[in-house]
């Protein structure tokens, strides 16, 4: 990118691939970096591995970990670990747990996992789990060392937060790029959910103030281009799709230069 800023393949924008897959797509749609989300950690972290090797693609994150009131459970712990034997830069992490003390408690864990190796804890906010606001998810970050927050620049619209304030340096590893059309706000978190997991449009073809959203963030974090959208799943397959959003948002970020 003209700015340093790099960019990465999300693992929901080509959900329907296998994690090794979004790899390779990654690498044959121009991105350097690529996200994955793994439903058997263990199993399919060779895979994984090998295509970062021939490919070069650099693994920014490894999905998720869904907190919840029990705590880190063993499937958390095994996230982890494959994160950290992956070198992923991040593990992403939300909390579905209303005792901030305890989300705070559970992070604290995993971070002490992850001791040691590359992988840190990106803290993503939205507003259909517990943590529903940008305060809250700096104060818990603050208080985990090493803890980052990762904005979504959908997930702050819908949580009235503005794009445009700024970010301080070290609270954010990376950010999530993406867009939606001008319907209104979903009115519950189920609706928000399907929003966001179904109906997210290529950066700059919605209503989000992007260059806003970019100006706040501290220089040159990566972007990890995040559009799941059922209507680009249609109509496209997954390296079309994955070209398609790459020139999308290299557009946003470079001002259509």
């Amino acid at each position: 990118m003209a700015d340093g800023t790099e960019l990465s393949l999300s693992a929901g924008s080509v959900l329907e691939l296998a994690p090794d897959g979004v790899i390779r797509c990654a690498a044959e749609a121009g991105f350097p970096l690529a996200g994955v989300r793994l439903a058997d950690p263990r199993a399919q972290a060779p895979a994984v591995a090998d295509a970062v090797r021939r490919t070069g693609v650099r693994l920014l994150d490894v999905e998720v970990v869904r907190l919840g009131p029990a705590g880190v459970t063993d499937a958390h712990r095994r996230l982890a670990d494959t994160a950290a034997v992956l070198d992923a830069a991040f593990l992403l992490t939300v909390s579905e747990d209303p005792d901030e003390a305890r989300t705070t408690a559970s992070l604290a864990e995993l971070a002490d996992i992850l001791a040691g190796s590359v992988t840190r804890i990106a803290l993503e906010p939205m507003a259909f789990t517990a943590v529903r606001s940008r305060a809250a998810a700096e104060r818990i970050a603050r208080a985990v060392p090493g803890t980052v927050v990762l904005p979504d620049a959908l997930h702050l619209h819908r949580m009235r937060e503005p794009l445009g304030a700024p970010w301080p340096d070290g609270l954010v590893g990376y950010a999530q790029l993406t867009d939606v059309g001008p319907a209104p706000r979903p009115g519950d978190p189920e609706a928000l959910a399907h929003e966001a997991r179904h109906e997210r449009v290529p950066p700059g073809d919605g209503v989000l103030d992007l260059a806003g959203f970019l100006t706040a963030l501290p220089a040159a974090v990566p972007l990890a281009v995040e559009v799941q959208s059922d209507v680009l799943a249609a109509e496209y397959a997954p390296l079309d799709r994955a070209v398609l959003l790459r020139k999308a948002a290299s557009a946003v970020v470079t001002g259509g230069s």
